[in-house]
């Protein structure tokens, strides 16, 4: 981003920028995108006693990625193509970026590729991913109080953890990548 680092619109952009980066590879591989402070949350530190009495110790964690063939570059390439072509999307993998996602969060990038695809129909169709799958994620929404992001507080069934909601999701987003980035370019 070129700019003055001093003034406000250059940090910004720069700062949006960042977040949809972060997205996009949240969207290409779910737990390398986690941030420092969110990686294993509401774990807490120290030790762990459970009803007997055993004391556990948290140790900390080693993570490689390995990829093939260019599979990075591809991917950022498909990227590339598919904000291109939608500025829901943009928003959605901006929104899959934020620091402390909520089911809320989860929900509202589902309801950006409906948006973008025509719907609950136009989801199913165009990604493969099925009604009963698209109401899960909105019953998880639906189970947050106003204070964690919901709209709704009310559970009436059992919904999926924050580990399902973001796997999920990043399945959704990289369906569709690869759907918008292969889609003949659209009209704008």
């Amino acid at each position: 981003v070129e700019g003055d680092p001093g003034h406000a619109e250059p940090r910004e952009r720069a700062t949006a920028m960042f977040q949809t980066l972060l997205g996009a590879l949240r969207a290409f591989r779910v737990e390398a995108g986690e941030l420092r402070e969110e990686f294993l949350a509401g774990l807490g530190p120290g030790s762990v006693r459970d009803e007997e009495g055993n004391q556990w110790v948290g140790v900390g964690t080693v993570r490689v990625f390995t990829t093939f063939g260019g599979e990075v570059e591809t991917f950022s390439a498909e990227v590339r193509d598919a904000i291109a072509q939608s500025q829901a999307l943009r928003n959605a993998l901006w929104l899959n970026g934020r620091s402390g996602r909520t089911g809320a969060d989860y929900y509202m990038i589902l309801e950006y590729a409906e948006v973008d695809l025509g719907g609950t129909e136009g989801v199913r169709e165009a990604l493969g991913i099925s009604r009963d799958a698209q109401e899960r994620l909105r019953a998880a929404a639906n189970t947050l109080s106003p204070l964690e992001g919901g709209r709704h507080a009310k559970a009436t069934s059992s919904s999926p953890s924050t580990l399902e909601q973001s796997a999920f999701t990043a399945d959704l987003l990289k369906r569709w990548i690869q759907y918008r980035a292969s889609a003949p370019q659209r009209e704008t």
